[in-house]
């Protein structure tokens, strides 16, 4: 069974929220196995850094990083090479549509002192590929550790409904959940 920590960042109130949840939901398969959460910096660059504590924590030594995006929290990235490099293992980006590159660029240049450092590490998450899901949906993908392939059959055999596969899909509910929570509060 593939072991899976599918990450995903909660929403937050620009110009008033300075930290984000993200959840870091460990799986084996679609089946949820235990549940991580942690703050990010809105726009920081700590995103990397509570990924690798969130796999330290729930001692995952083998198996696949599924994010939906390589930004969560504004513009706080996870740098995949890192993870790769640390703990060998890797991230499959799934994306539901493709990136405006040159609107990434022009945001980054334009709102951070440190964007060739943001801008090489969106860069090195992998080629973007077009999958299509058993249901004719569109997503994107880009893969760092493991080829074009196996990224895209990662991604089908974990996508049951829509376009993401299930453990990202629950752990974006969960973001999203304590995000609502706590701007209500």
């Amino acid at each position: 069974m593939l072991r899976v920590l599918a990450v995903e960042g909660g929403s937050f109130r620009k110009g008033v929220d300075r930290r984000a949840p993200a959840a870091f939901l460990f799986a084996e398969g679609i089946r949820p196995r235990r549940l991580i959460v942690k703050w990010v910096e809105v726009d920081g660059l700590d995103a990397t850094e509570r990924l690798k504590e969130a796999i330290r924590e729930g001692g995952m030594e083998e198996g696949v990083v599924i994010a939906g995006s390589v930004p969560i929290a504004g513009f706080n990235l996870i740098d995949a090479k890192e993870v790769l490099r640390e703990f060998g293992l890797p991230t499959v980006f799934v994306l539901r549509e493709a990136p405006d590159r040159d609107a990434v660029r022009a945001a980054l240049i334009k709102h951070f002192k440190d964007w060739e450092r943001r801008l090489e590490i969106i860069e090195g998450a992998g080629q973007l590929a077009e999958v299509v899901l058993a249901e004719g949906e569109i997503v994107y993908i880009e893969a760092v550790g493991m080829g074009e392939d196996e990224a895209k059959r990662v991604v089908e055999g974990l996508t049951i409904f829509g376009k993401l596969p299930e453990p990202l899909r629950l752990a974006r509910m969960v973001a999203r959940a304590i995000s609502r929570a706590i701007s209500s509060a």
